[in-house]
C-alpha cells in the first residue's frame, strides 16, 4: 500500500489532534477552587469518619516558578467550619507541558518529619532533610500519553547512610503508571477521568522495603484532581532502631463547591453578617445580620472542631435587620464559630469567649 505525503500528514495531524494535552485537564484561568472531604484510615483501610476534615485548594495565579510558568495552587485543611478564616499553609505548583503534567517536587511540610529522621538517625555524614532538598525539582508525573498499565520512572536515585558503623545504600523511587479510564460520579457531576497511581518508595540493600506510598488519583477534564486514594502503609525502621509503625491512609473526594465561601470578609448578594458584640464575651454575645431580600434563614453556632454547639435560627424570615442572642451555657474558654446560610449562600465569622 502506497502512502502519500498528504495522508502522512493527514494522520499525523489527527494523531495530535487525538492526544491528551495536559493542559486539558486542568482549569481554564485562576480563580478556580476546590473543596474535598478528606477522610483518614486505620491499618485496615477502615474509614475513621469521625475523624475526617476538609480541605480547600485555591488556583492563586499562573506564575514563573523555578524556570517554568506554574500554575500555583494553594492548600488548607481543617474543620468545614472554621475552614473560610484559616490562612493558606502550603502551595504547589504545576506546569502543562504537551502531553505531561510537571510538578515541582518540595520538601515543604516535611521538613519537621525529615528533621525528626536526622535526629534519630544521628549522622554527621548525611542528612535526609539536605538530601531531599537536594532533590527539588520539576519533574514529570503525569504523562496523559502513557500507555495503559505501562509503569515509568519520575525517577530513581540511590545513597548511603551510616547505621551503627555500617553504610546501608538507600534507593528513593517515584514511579507513576497511567490506568484504564474510568467514569467517575462525584459531588459536582459525573466525568470521564484518567487515572494514575503515583508510588513513592524507599528500600535498603535494594531489597529491604522500608516504605512504599502509593496514591490513586482521578483526574477529571477541566477540574483537575476530584478524587485521590491512599491506603495505609506500614513503615519499617528497624535498620534504625526505631521499629515498625504504619501511616494512616487517606480518602479524599471532592465536594460541592456551593457549601464554601472563600472570602468571608465581603458581604454575600443577599444578606450581610456583622461581628458580635461585645468580643471577647461572657457569659452572652450578641449577633446582628441584615436579609437583602425574604427566605429561610439558619444562624449556628460551632466549635473548633466543628461541632455545632447551637442553633439560634432556623425559619423564614422577611427582609430586614434581626440580633439574636447567644449564651454560652456550660462552655469553656476558647474560639467559636457562628455561621449564617440563606439561599444557598453561607458566611462565617470566629468569636471569642473568656471566663
Amino acid at each position: 500500500m502506497k502512502i502519500t505525503t498528504t495522508t502522512f500528514l493527514t494522520l499525523f495531524i489527527v494523531a495530535n489532534l487525538n492526544a491528551q494535552q495536559a493542559s486539558d485537564y486542568f482549569p481554564v484561568q485562576s480563580g478556580f477552587k476546590w473543596l474535598y472531604r478528606t477522610v483518614p484510615l486505620d491499618s485496615l483501610n477502615i474509614e475513621l469518619d469521625s475523624l475526617a476534615f476538609y480541605r480547600a485548594d485555591s488556583f492563586s495565579t499562573v506564575s514563573i516558578y523555578e524556570g517554568k510558568s506554574a500554575n500555583i495552587l494553594l492548600s488548607k485543611s481543617g474543620p468545614l467550619i472554621s475552614l473560610p478564616l484559616q490562612p493558606y499553609t502550603d502551595s504547589t505548583f504545576y506546569s502543562p507541558e504537551n502531553t505531561d503534567m510537571f510538578e515541582y517536587a518540595r520538601v515543604g511540610t516535611l521538613a519537621t518529619v525529615l528533621s525528626q529522621l536526622d535526629s534519630v538517625l544521628n549522622d554527621s555524614n548525611f542528612s535526609f532533610l539536605d538530601f531531599f532538598r537536594s532533590l527539588e525539582d520539576w519533574y514529570s508525573v503525569y504523562r496523559f500519553d502513557q500507555p495503559v498499565n505501562n509503569q515509568y520512572t519520575i525517577f530513581s536515585v540511590d545513597t548511603t547512610i551510616n547505621i551503627q558503623s555500617q553504610n546501608v545504600p538507600l534507593r528513593f523511587k517515584y514511579l507513576g503508571k497511567r490506568l484504564n479510564d474510568e467514569t467517575l460520579q462525584t459531588q459536582i457531576g459525573t466525568f470521564d477521568c484518567k487515572k494514575f497511581v503515583i508510588e513513592r518508595s524507599v528500600t535498603a540493600y535494594f531489597f529491604f522495603e522500608i516504605v512504599s506510598l502509593e496514591d490513586t488519583l482521578w483526574i477529571a477534564p477541566g477540574n483537575w484532581i476530584v478524587k485521590s486514594f491512599v491506603p495505609s502503609a506500614n513503615v519499617d525502621l528497624s535498620l534504625l532502631g526505631v521499629g515498625a509503625f504504619y501511616i494512616p491512609g487517606l480518602k479524599m473526594d471532592i465536594q460541592e463547591p456551593a457549601v464554601f465561601v472563600e472570602n468571608q470578609n465581603e458581604p454575600v448578594n443577599d444578606f450581610t453578617l456583622d461581628q458580635n458584640f461585645p468580643n471577647p464575651f461572657n457569659p452572652s454575645t450578641k449577633i446582628n445580620f441584615e436579609l437583602n431580600k425574604s427566605g429561610f434563614v439558619k444562624l449556628e453556632v460551632f466549635d473548633l472542631t466543628g461541632k455545632r454547639i447551637s442553633i439560634l435560627v432556623d425559619e423564614y424570615l422577611h427582609e430586614g435587620n434581626y440580633t439574636f442572642q447567644f449564651k454560652a451555657k456550660n462552655l469553656s474558654s476558647g474560639i467559636y464559630y457562628y455561621r449564617l446560610s440563606a439561599d444557598g449562600q453561607v458566611i462565617s465569622k470566629k468569636m471569642t469567649l473568656l471566663r
